[in-house]
């Protein structure tokens, strides 16, 4: 293998929809041969996060801290997830919060965005540092607005790299204990609209799952009514006590079960049983499509 082919099995896997075993293979041995041959932390920053779809993040890790020795800086921010998440096994918030700064000092603007939340969260919450809910309140309403001016901050960022529904998720949060409910909800509908959007494109990344689910409870703890049902999402609310929500995917009539069972609640759908709504979230496909890549697709929803 030379680096010309090394480079068209990258592009080629990248630009498929779908992936064999045998794809997977020649393309981890084509990131592998370029690291091994040309050591640059792009390719080791791909590789690990190949292993992070593949859920095996002790190798996750691995190709991360590799770039990071680099100074490769979107591993940083990477990095300050896996510590603070313990997405190995092990919750190290000392660690977390050194990446996350080392990414809010040398990032450029989306990544540097994406550490400063991070550690405005480790302020509120008290994880490695002293607990500081000023603190917390100050970087977020000091990054909230800064993101309110996309075209000097992000004009050639990519939609789904924009932490946008996060600053609005907790600025909507800063908005209810201010007694302004109806801006905070604002807010969420828009981060909702932001995280679906990122699901589309990353369809089974279980942190905007994790997102969604926080925005999703809030906006129905704020404005408790049926009315406000949407969309798929709604099942995070829907599903704290039974329930079946139908919906129609191109005019075939879907629906899913939310099923209590030893004191969980279990969902069904097509035939298959997902451990929790998360779980639903990140596995369920209808035509071999996951349904989180299918929003705006799926329509006429009604809950029994």
């Amino acid at each position: 293998m030379n680096e010309t082919e090394a480079r068209g099995l990258i592009t080629d896997y990248y630009l498929s929809e779908s992936h064999t075993e045998d794809d997977k293979f020649m393309f981890v041995e084509a990131l592998r041969f370029l690291i091994d041959e040309y050591h640059n932390p792009n390719d080791m920053h791909n590789l690990a996060w190949f292993y992070a779809e593949e859920k095996d993040f002790r190798l996750y890790q691995k190709y991360l801290e590799m770039a990071a020795e680099y100074g490769y800086r979107p591993s940083y921010e990477s990095l300050g997830y896996l510590w603070y998440y313990g997405q190995t096994g092990t919750v190290d918030y000392e660690k977390a919060f050194r990446y996350f700064s080392m990414g809010a000092e040398s990032c450029d603007d989306h990544l540097r965005i994406g550490c400063e939340y991070k550690i405005a969260d480790m302020y509120r919450f008290g994880y490695f540092v002293e607990k500081d809910e000023e603190k917390y309140v100050e970087i977020i309403e000091r990054l909230y607005e800064e993101c309110s001016h996309p075209e000097d901050l992000f004009s050639l960022i990519p939609p789904e790299f924009l932490p946008w529904p996060a600053l609005n998720y907790r600025m909507a949060g800063i908005l209810e204990s201010e007694g302004n409910i109806t801006e905070a909800l604002h807010l969420l509908g828009e981060a909702r609209t932001g995280f679906a959007e990122y699901l589309r494109s990353n369809p089974s990344w279980w942190g905007n799952i994790e997102e969604m689910e926080k925005v999703v409870l809030m906006m129905h703890r704020l404005s408790p009514s049926t009315d406000g049902l949407t969309d798929l999402y709604d099942l995070f609310w829907l599903s704290e006590k039974e329930c079946c929500l139908k919906f129609l995917y191109r005019g075939i009539p879907c629906t899913v079960e939310c099923i209590a069972e030893d004191g969980k609640m279990v969902i069904r759908f097509n035939n298959r049983w997902y451990r929790s709504i998360s779980d639903f979230f990140e596995k369920a496909k209808i035509g071999g499509r996951p349904v989180t890549a299918l929003f705006g697709e799926l329509i006429e929803y009604q809950v029994s």
